[in-house]
């Protein structure tokens, strides 16, 4: 979020929301401290319109574009009771600390029923850690000692966990394969988060499909290339100009389209004319 700090036009929301985050700490009673984070929500909305700016109008979590309706301005650490943990009122002091801040589809932020499971997904007010001893509970502990389980999109360390299948699912990288740790953040993200809600896995499934048949293309270009074809040349640069954009980051499911793209990079002519583009790239 490295971005957002340097952005002028987010400076005076930055500035605001400290100085709301200082009123929320100097206040000692605990009702009036939720009726000021009630009063005040129009501090974190405020940040939405400048996140779409700056990274794409998309979910940070699923990477799905929402026209038609407003992503929400999440907490990543809950600002009320957490859901699961008895006796805690929740990460208050971070209502208004602007790098608890995650731009959410509903579908993820929400809690709703996943059509092929039964459950009841969705990130809510759940923030399980994998050692809950490490849970902190007033505003001088250190959030450093704490473990989520649950995926921050602005950790790069996290997205280097995930890649995705051919059929839309999210799945471990494979050097993360039967670490204990690396897959519980998995399956609780794919539950809390809502990644393998249907459409999005639909939606991914439809893009790797889009690519392959890219790659074909762009086999066939090489191929009229290599045998002296003039006009294959800007043929297959059309091409690899296509999936380039594809794994851009504005786009929907970039994430995705980056680790499908890698598939292929047994492809001469994607290792050299895709691959030095992607910014991210994951097995």
């Amino acid at each position: 979020m490295r971005i957002v700090e340097s952005d002028p036009d987010v400076l005076p929301l930055i500035e605001k929301a400290e100085e709301t985050r200082q009123a929320v700490l100097a206040e000692q009673d605990a009702e009036k401290r939720k009726h000021l984070i009630r009063l005040r929500r129009s501090v974190w909305v405020d940040f939405r319109a400048h996140f779409e700016r700056i990274y794409g109008a998309k979910c940070w979590y699923t990477e799905s574009k929402n026209p038609g309706t407003d992503d929400d301005i999440d907490h990543y650490r809950p600002k009320r009771a957490l859901a699961g943990v008895d006796d805690h009122d929740g990460y208050w002091w971070e209502a208004f600390n602007w790098r608890n801040f995650r731009l959410s589809c509903h579908r993820a932020n929400r809690l709703g029923t996943n059509s092929e499971t039964g459950e009841v997904h969705g990130k809510g007010s759940w923030f399980p850690l994998l050692d809950e001893a490490d849970r902190c509970r007033e505003p001088e502990d250190d959030l450093d000692r704490e473990r989520p389980t649950l995926l921050d999109p602005t950790d790069p360390g996290d997205a280097a966990v995930l890649t995705f299948d051919q059929d839309g699912s999210v799945a471990l990288v494979p050097g993360f394969e039967g670490n204990e740790d690396a897959e519980r953040r998995l399956q609780d993200s794919r539950k809390y988060l809502h990644l393998d809600w249907p459409m999005f896995r639909e939606e991914r499934q439809r893009l790797f499909a889009r690519i392959h048949v890219k790659v074909k293309e762009g086999d066939k270009a090489k191929s009229k290339a290599v045998r002296g074809d003039h006009t294959a040349r800007a043929w297959l640069k059309g091409v690899a100009a296509e999936l380039i954009d594809l794994a851009g980051e504005p786009k929907p499911y970039s994430r995705a389209a980056q680790a499908y793209i890698m598939r292929f990079r047994d492809r001469a002519w994607v290792r050299t004319m895709v691959v030095p583009h992607i910014p991210n790239p994951i097995a």
